[in-house]
Formats: C-alpha cells, sequence, structure tokens
C-alpha cells in the first residue's frame, strides 16, 4: 500500500538498484521496511527532543530513509568492485581455455567459476546466448546488463569489437587483464598518497569540531545563567555582543544547532573521504552513518566532562 504513494521515476530506480545489487527481495517490500524503519527510529528519538520533537522528527525520518536508500548504492557499488576485482583472472582464464582449442563460447562458460561470483552467473547468461545462435560480440554485451562496471563494460566493449574485426583474441583477453591491474595498482598508489587529507578531515570533523561545539554550548550556557543571577559586572557584560542588545539564546536551542551543525559536518566529511577513496561522492555513504555516531557520542561526553569539570564555577 504504501510503496504505490512514491513515484514511478522512484520505484523504477529502486528496481534497477535491486537488479544490479542481485539482492532477493521485491522493490515493494524494500521501500515498505524502508518506510516503517524511518517512521519507527525517528519517533523514538523525537520523543527525546522536548520542544524541537517535530523538527527532529523530520530531520531523523530524512536521514534513516536517506541512509537506507543509500545502502541500495552500497551493494552495487560492492559488487561492482568485486567484479573489477576478479575480471582480470577471468579474462585470463577465458584466453587460456581458448589457447586449449576450446572455441570462445565454450571457453567463455568454462571461466564462469564459482569463486567469481557475480561475474560467473553473469557470463554463464552470455555463454548460453552465443551458444544458442548470437555472435560473440552480442553475447558479450549482455554482461554489463547484470553488473554496473564501467571498466566491465569497456573491457567487454574493445574485446567485442577486436573479435569482429579479427584480431587475436587471446591476446586481447590477456592485454585487457593487464591494462585492468595496471589501472588498479595506480589507484591504490594515488589512494596511498593522499591518506593524510582523509586522516584530517576525519580529525577535524568527527573530534574537533564536536569538541569545539561542546565548549561553546558550556560557555554560552554559563554565560547567560551568570547573567540571569546577577553575577557579571555591568562593564563585562557591555562588552559582550549578545549581552549589549539583550539577545538571549535558550540551552535547548544552542544544544539543537550544536548537534545539527555536527551531522551537517560528518555528512560532508563522510563524502569528501568516499571521494579521496573511492573517487566517487556516493562511495562515502558507507562513512556517514558511522562519523555520525563517533561524532555525537564525542559532543555529549566532551559536554558532559567539561559540566563536571567546572560544575564548581556554576551559581547556585
Amino acid at each position: 500500500m504504501l510503496y504505490k504513494l512514491f513515484p514511478p521515476r522512484y520505484r523504477n530506480w529502486v528496481r534497477e538498484m535491486i537488479d544490479l545489487s542481485g539482492m532477493k527481495t521485491t522493490p515493494e517490500k524494500y521501500i515498505n521496511i524502508s518506510l516503517v524503519m524511518s517512521i519507527i527510529i525517528s519517533v523514538g528519538i523525537s520523543l527525546l527532543a522536548g520542544s524541537y520533537m517535530l523538527y527532529v522528527l523530520i530531520g531523523v525520518f530524512c536521514a534513516v530513509f536517506f541512509l537506507l536508500n543509500g545502502w541500495l548504492i552500497l551493494a552495487v557499488d560492492r559488487r561492482r568492485n568485486f567484479v573489477e576485482n576478479v575480471l582480470p583472472d577471468a579474462l585470463e582464464l577465458t584466453a587460456a581455455n581458448i589457447r586449449s582449442g576450446f572455441i570462445p563460447s565454450k571457453a567463455l562458460l568454462l571461466s564462469a567459476r564459482s569463486e567469481f561470483g557475480p561475474l560467473a552467473e553473469a557470463i554463464r547468461r552470455s555463454g548460453k546466448e552465443i551458444m544458442t545462435g548470437k555472435s560473440l560480440a552480442e553475447g558479450l554485451n549482455q554482461i554489463p546488463r547484470y553488473i554496473k562496471s564501467e571498466v566491465l563494460e569497456r573491457a567487454v566493449k574493445l574485446i567485442g569489437e577486436g573479435a569482429k574485426s579479427g584480431g587475436q583474441l587471446v591476446a586481447l583477453l590477456e592485454e585487457n587483464a593487464i591494462d585492468i591491474r595496471r589501472k588498479q595498482a595506480i589507484k591504490k598508489e594515488v589512494k596511498a598518497n593522499i591518506i593524510m587529507y582523509g586522516i584530517f578531515i576525519v580529525f577535524a570533523g568527527v573530534l574537533g569540531a564536536p569538541v569545539l561545539y561542546a565548549l561553546s554550548l558550556y560557555l554560552i550556557t554559563t554565560l547567560t545563567m551568570f547573567s540571569s543571577a546577577g553575577n557579571l559586572p555591568e562593564s563585562f557584560s557591555s562588552n559582550i555582543p549578545f549581552f549589549k542588545f539583550g539577545l538571549t539564546i535558550s540551552p535547548e536551542f544552542l544544544l539543537v544547532f550544536s548537534v545539527v551543525s555536527i551531522i551537517i559536518t560528518t555528512f560532508f566529511s563522510g563524502i569528501i573521504i568516499g571521494l579521496i577513496d573511492t573517487g566517487k561522492e556516493k562511495g562515502g555513504i558507507k562513512y556517514i552513518p558511522i562519523f555520525m555516531i563517533i561524532a555525537l557520542l564525542v559532543f555529549f561526553g566532551a559536554r558532559m566532562l567539561i559540566s563536571n569539570m567546572f560544575a564548581g564555577f556554576l551559581p547556585a
């Protein structure tokens, strides 16, 4: 029932992601479960938010629903990464089978070993298409339909065009395998060279920012309490902007502002780390919930520690 409330474009996207990820479920079931989980989690957390319950309810619901949809993208990427890692081995095995005397379609089927996972399944389907009368290029073009990978699509296209033009298929397969391994090695080297940037971003967004927010929250709350108790001299309060203009900020508002700022900071930190790690922003989706949880724990832990350390300075 809830599934039909969403626009067709979104439902088609979910169906495509489920097919590409190899999940054994239906779009209707996945969307309904995601929606129910988002409602339950958002209601549970919003009950602790006090006067800002409605804002927290909406924010948490959107965040949880976004992360559950992001998990689909991660499943597709995880499948793609696995396939790209085993693709050179599959190409070399196919080349060895052809060199042994098998025809291309048979060599392709024999290379579909179980350790190749989703790639083996796609190769089996492609091999069956070739054996039923389709050309090698047409059969190979079926493989990228089940796995979303630019590396796989490029390799399949190159092999198909080379075979069609009368090129040496064994040489094409082996050269593609070498080229893919070379590119993977370059990516690992680049990732190792920029790891310090990732460490700095994680430290600033997940550790540094929450501690500073906790300290700022305690400082402003303490100044407000001293002002209300009449313990601040007039000359001191006149030199502070928000005291001078009569601006009053409630501790509840500061707390919500700090939490929202931490969530936004960790969100973009995860995106940047994903961009550094995988070269794509969506690669950071898996880091976002981890960063948010750690940063919020650091914030509330630092807030509690600072409050206990300076509790004796507060007015009774």
